[in-house]
């Protein structure tokens, strides 16, 4: 049995499984945005839950989809990532709200493509995923196969997170300057260039893996096994209540600061 702290902990050994080489190239196409980091990982983490949670909702049958179709899943998910990639960094408007603006790579629909992305290289991530996928499927519950495949996707996403944190407190955004660039009728920006130049490479390395399946991770076959059955053991040793508090009070953290600075930024504007 598989429950919350299991499941979390899974996500984040995902960072040794070869999924992990998205993880780097996936934040800097929307950190040189320019954007604010926080809430695009927030939307990152959206888009791992559209590509997981429908696995933990109807596990069995949809599980074995995505490993017979995976083939084509990686395609689609490739040429998707490349073509936003080119219209990023070329500036190209394009008449859908939200996915690009001339000159301006800042797109919540395109930190959401990467993470359904990275969502789908995830089922790379090793025997715990599996283990999650089994309850899932025989555990009769839907809805809690579907609560285990977002708290595995939130491990998965957690070191996004704290890079974002990092980034955002020493202020690297602020270094980037959005100086734009001419391409012949096209206008775009250094930022533009380097975002979308990124999401070329998510994409390319997307295609030619296999959706990362074909590459290695950063421990062998055996390790990794051996480091996630531990990991198992240390989950399986946590109640899903004590997690379902810890996450209650960091949600409640997080409001109550972002509700408390809200008074003092509206009197610096008064």
């Amino acid at each position: 049995m598989v429950g919350y702290a299991g499941a979390f902990l899974g996500g984040v050994a995902a960072v040794l499984s070869p999924c992990a080489a998205l993880l780097l190239p996936a934040f800097l196409a929307y950190a040189f945005s320019g954007a604010r980091l926080l809430g695009r990982t927030a939307l990152f983490y959206l888009g791992t839950l559209l590509t997981l949670v429908p696995l933990g909702l109807g596990a069995g049958a949809l599980g074995s989809l995505v490993t017979v179709h995976r083939s084509t899943l990686a395609l689609v998910g490739g040429v998707l990532l490349i073509v936003f990639g080119v219209v990023t960094a070329l500036g190209i408007r394009l008449p859908i709200p939200g996915v690009a603006q001339r000159g301006d790579p800042r797109s919540a629909a395109g930190a959401v493509l990467l993470g359904a992305t990275y969502g789908l290289a995830g089922a790379c991530t090793g025997p715990l995923l599996g283990a999650v996928l089994t309850v899932a499927a025989v555990g009769g519950s839907p809805v809690y196969g579907g609560l285990l495949l977002a708290v595995f996707a939130a491990g998965m996403v957690l070191p996004l997170l704290l890079l974002a944190a990092l980034w955002e407190r020493f202020r690297l955004g602020e270094r980037l300057r959005h100086r734009e660039v001419k391409l012949g009728p096209l206008t775009t920006s250094v930022t533009g260039l380097v975002s979308g130049g990124l999401f070329i490479v998510v994409g390319v390395l997307f295609l030619t893996t296999d959706a990362t399946a074909a590459l290695g991770g950063l421990l062998g076959g055996a390790q990794q096994y051996q480091l996630e059955s531990w990991l198992r053991a240390v989950g399986d040793r946590i109640p899903d209540i004590a997690v379902v508090l810890v996450i209650a009070a960091t949600v409640g953290l997080v409001l109550w600061r972002r509700l408390s600075r809200r008074p003092a930024e509206d009197e610096q504007v008064g």
